[in-house]
């Protein structure tokens, strides 16, 4: 005896179905947790993740530029050099976010989302993850005693993943 069509082919992750199972179809599911859906969700959330952290790491790299820019004119223009340091760690932090935000729509998430009201969650996300980075360096920074570059990439890895939840589910959701 054969299963019928289509018995066990992939179905989405929320399956509702409004035809019958007498007639071919299957039984109305509020919720389907299937391995199929699951292991596909599970492998696009990953790549995503993965991409992700690239275009965070080309975010440092934009952020150190943008800096160090900021800093060498700064000093050019004979100006006060800690409120230099602080007005350049500003603009970079500016800089990166929009870098950021464009390459994680584009490649990333592949969103077609109005820009304003994604780009302010996204934004909204980076002032969090931001604090949250701060707060996470400091307190390993004068909890534990730890030299300044492994706080800075402990509260990295700390904050990323976080980082990742909010945008994929608020900023790009949908994506």
């Amino acid at each position: 005896m054969r299963a019928p069509a289509g018995l066990f082919a992939p179905r989405p992750f929320a399956y509702h179905e409004t035809r019958s199972p007498a007639a071919g179809g299957y039984a109305a599911r509020p919720f389907s947790l299937d391995w199929w859906s699951v292991s596909t969700r599970f492998k696009r959330t990953f790549k995503q993740f993965i991409k992700f952290c690239f275009v965070g790491g080309s975010g440092v790299l934009v952020n150190l530029c943008v800096f160090n820019l900021v800093l060498l004119v700064w000093h050019l223009a004979a100006q006060p050099q800690h409120l230099g340091e602080y007005i350049a760690n500003c603009l970079g932090f500016v800089v990166s976010v929009l870098s950021n935000y464009y390459l994680n729509r584009r490649w990333t998430f592949r969103s077609k989302s109005a820009v304003a009201k994604e780009l302010t969650k996204f934004f909204t996300v980076s002032i969090i993850a931001y604090f949250a980075n701060l707060a996470i360096f400091t307190l390993s920074r004068h909890g534990l005693h730890l030299g300044p570059n492994v706080c800075q990439l402990l509260a990295i890895a700390c904050v990323m993943p976080i980082n990742f939840v909010l945008n994929k589910l608020w900023s790009f959701r949908g994506a």
